[in-house]
């Protein structure tokens, strides 16, 4: 069946994610710290408040890829909540939010001053033009929202139509009820969908158990298509080859 859609994972597939900009860290947290001094006589400094923070958001991440079981993900408030009682700061729920939201803010900033990788919107902008519905599918302690912010900053969002979040929607690649919301966002069916990113249990095993075809990208990581469980149709080095790759299927009788 010819193609109709291509969904994309974000981080590693439609960019390197590269680690946080140090002043945009330093400016974000700097707001962040802002709204906890509306509860706070005391506040610890900002470097204290980043390292809590963000500390814990990589102790997280480290532990959803040792336990790929689970696949349940709450609000991106819950975990700032922790890390900020982790040194004894226990904020009311307006400025706990108001915290998260600015520095959360940091990844918009980070996307700001980072320069444009190479090829990356001629790739999707060659996608659109050939008719295919675009959407992106992310494990994330970013929203939806801000995720759209970050494509824009990289000129990407022009050719996105929709992104589904796992800290927006509870559940995490690769559960199929997320692939699920982006399908029925794209009104689009599994077997006309094309699933591109670059780990094998959340952007190949996930989709093709729903009867997506697969793309793992070696562009930024690189995992050996042998190892997982399912193996995808395709293996791509630069999300370019995903033209060729389209022309074909979009060609074939």
């Amino acid at each position: 069946m010819k193609p109709r859609a291509v969904l994309f994972d974000v981080g590693s597939t439609l960019w390197s994610s590269p680690p946080e900009d140090e002043g945009a860290l330093a400016f974000c947290y700097g707001r962040g710290r802002q709204a906890l001094l509306r509860s706070f006589a005391e506040v610890p400094a900002i470097e204290v408040l980043i390292e809590t923070v963000e500390g814990l958001f990589a102790e997280w991440e480290e532990r959803w890829r040792q336990d790929r079981t689970q696949i349940l993900q709450a609000p991106t408030t819950e975990f700032v909540g922790q890390a900020l009682a982790a040194i004894d700061l226990r904020p009311p729920a307006a400025d706990l939010a108001d915290f998260t939201a600015a520095v959360l803010e940091t990844s918009v900033y980070t996307a700001k001053v980072e320069p444009a990788e190479p090829g990356m919107a001629e790739a999707l902008a060659a996608l659109h033009d050939r008719g295919l519905r675009i959407g992106c599918v992310s494990n994330a302690f970013l929203t939806a929202d801000l995720l759209k912010r970050i494509l824009d900053e990289r000129h990407l969002g022009a050719y996105c139509e929709f992104t589904v979040s796992s800290c927006d929607f509870g559940y995490r690649k690769p559960h199929p009820l997320i692939y699920e919301r982006a399908l029925q966002a794209l009104q689009v069916r599994p077997e006309e969908t094309i699933f591109v990113g670059d780990r094998l249990d959340a952007d190949v095993e996930g989709p093709a158990a729903l009867g997506m075809r697969t793309v793992l990208t070696h562009q930024y990581r690189q995992e050996s298509a042998a190892a997982g469980r399912a193996q995808p149709d395709y293996v791509i080095r630069h999300l370019g080859e995903l033209v060729a790759v389209m022309d074909a299927l979009l060609t074939a009788p």
